[in-house]
């Protein structure tokens, strides 16, 4: 008698795991840094890196901690570095698109305190109506004491 139960149990965990593994929709989100604003300018920076199991576009992100939040691209000019916002990014179908210093990154414009220790919610918003909020950890910028 045991062994129908214990087929039956293997049985539903592998039916799960199945369906866990497949296409769920959801984003992976990896390494995820916001960094808090110097100075007086009061604009933060955040990086990450991003990829979607299907074909899809980021269309827009947003946080109820900041009062906007933008994507950028940085590019060199001939021997001028130049940034533009962006209204959307294409993600194509399981590859990474990094948002990384000098390229695409994300401008937190107003961002409330974060301090040590804490996040900064960031909600994307897909072309295909997807929307996932992920987690910030402030991190210190390199060669800055951390606040």
């Amino acid at each position: 008698m045991k062994h129908p139960l214990a087929a039956l149990a293997l049985g539903a965990t592998f039916a799960f795991g199945l369906s866990a593994c497949g296409a769920s929709g959801g984003l992976s989100i990896e390494n995820p840094e916001f960094h808090a604003p110097l100075g007086a300018s009061n604009v933060g920076v955040a990086y990450f890196s991003i990829r979607s199991p299907k074909a899809d576009r980021i269309v827009g992100v947003s946080s109820p901690a900041a009062k906007a939040i933008e994507m950028h691209d940085m590019a060199m000019n001939g021997s001028m570095m130049t940034m533009k916002r962006v209204e959307s990014v294409n993600l194509p179908a399981g590859k990474t698109v990094k948002f990384e210093p000098g390229g695409l990154h994300l401008m937190v414009f107003s961002p409330a305190a974060v301090g040590a220790g804490g996040t900064l919610p960031v909600t994307f918003e897909l072309a295909s109506g997807l929307k996932q909020t992920v987690q910030f950890p402030e991190t210190p910028r390199s060669g800055t004491p951390a606040n």
